[in-house]
């Protein structure tokens, strides 16, 4: 199998991903927790809009998150087809993670070192699960998972591997997902009209991401579940 053909599954899973995380993602519930103090009268005003809120803030914070987990799973097939171990590979797979890169600045240093340490291992035992997917002969995602895995496998591969926020279910606390938003740019000419009053807020939402993050995959994980019966049902026959 080639190695644009295992990107492409991936990268079908993780559109799918980020569309139900969209679709889950409550912006009201984001806002309400995510700001403090004086940023409370800005967020009356952007709830009169959450759709704007979604389109200009959410849409784009996703397919950030999108471009950064194929960035980082670029790297881990690079460790699939090394013969060097994962801790070579370090730099480049934390660099893209964005659970990483969202470790709060006052977590004791043991306490982030053990957290990146968690990401890493699951950055290799994924690529690990996609080794023998490249080197099997189709150039079909799912085929070469029927042709290189059973179907307990391949159930384990999709349970186990593609579940992106499993490693930090623990560690909610020691992170803080956030961003910028600028009443002016969201509400457009509205905002416009109140920016002199209404100043920018910093959001942190790292509770609704994971929330939202884990009911998609949920979701995809039992889309995939399916697919591989249907595949292996087909191919075992009556």
């Amino acid at each position: 199998m080639t190695r644009a053909a295992v990107e492409a599954g991936f990268e079908r899973f993780v559109e799918d991903a980020m569309d139900a995380a969209l679709d889950h993602f409550d912006v009201a519930r984001a806002l309400r927790r995510g700001v403090d103090g004086p940023g409370a009268s800005v967020v009356d005003r952007l709830l009169g809009d959450t759709r704007a809120v979604r389109r200009r803030v959410v849409e784009p914070r996703l397919q950030r998150y999108r471009r950064q987990v194929l960035a980082q799973f670029d790297v881990i097939l690079e460790y699939a087809e090394s013969d060097e171990g994962i801790d070579a590979f370090r730099d480049g797979a934390l660099e893209h993670d964005i659970f990483a890169q969202s470790i709060r600045s006052d977590v004791p240093r043991a306490r982030r070192q053990e957290i990146r340490d968690r990401l890493l291992e699951r950055h290799r035992a994924l690529g690990d699960a996609a080794a023998p997917l490249l080197d099997a002969p189709d150039d079909d995602f799912w085929a070469a998972a029927e042709a290189t895995l059973d179907r307990p496998e391949a159930k384990r591969l999709v349970e186990e591997q593609f579940v992106l926020t499993r490693p930090v279910r623990e560690y909610t606390d020691d992170l803080a997902i956030s961003t910028t938003i600028d009443p002016g740019e969201v509400l457009g000419g509205l905002g416009r009209v109140l920016g002199g009053r209404l100043p920018s807020i910093e959001v942190t939402y790292t509770e609704e991401a994971i929330r939202a993050l884990r009911r998609a995959e949920r979701e995809v994980v039992a889309d995939a579940i399916d697919e591989i019966d249907r595949r292996f049902e087909a191919s075992e026959g009556p």
